[in-house]
């Protein structure tokens, strides 16, 4: 399936205000705002690249426990701390980028449509929950696959 395109940054702000509040829109927005072309460019290429291993991924049926997909699990919530200007997102605010992309059309064709999404989805809940083990912690989870590229 092809990958679509990313929206533009101001498409879903009167939604993000909604939802999380004019601090987060504010926080993203200056982010944004104050990266020159190669940042943007460099920032919208790694989501393009994201959307492409995870199809990628799913049509070579790698679990989502897979060391190459949880790797992507990572690249990924490193990629929303971007967008989020810094802030890492909790396990929970994790999942629910991820039931978005699951619930949301406009989100789920970004990942070759339901089941693409699903598969992220699954894919991020694993690591939360791999994650949230005492043997497991975040930070054990990051140095592991610290410079792993898929």
């Amino acid at each position: 399936m092809p990958v679509v395109p990313l929206f533009s940054h101001d498409d879903h702000r009167g939604e993000v205000v909604e939802r999380w509040g004019a601090k987060a829109w504010t926080r993203s927005s200056s982010w944004w705002n104050h990266l020159d072309a190669i940042g943007r460019d460099t920032f919208l290429a790694e989501g393009v690249a994201l959307k492409v291993e995870y199809l990628e991924a799913k049509e070579a049926e790698l679990d989502v426990t897979d060391a190459v997909v949880v790797a992507l699990v990572l690249r990924h919530r490193a990629w929303i701390t971007q967008g989020w200007g810094g802030v890492e997102p909790t396990g929970e605010q994790f999942i629910g980028l991820g039931n978005m992309y699951v619930e949301d059309d406009r989100f789920a064709r970004h990942y070759g449509g339901i089941e693409g999404a699903r598969y992220v989805r699954d894919a991020i809940v694993a690591w939360v929950a791999a994650a949230s083990t005492p043997s497991a912690s975040p930070s054990r989870i990051r140095l592991a696959n610290k410079g792993t590229t898929s």
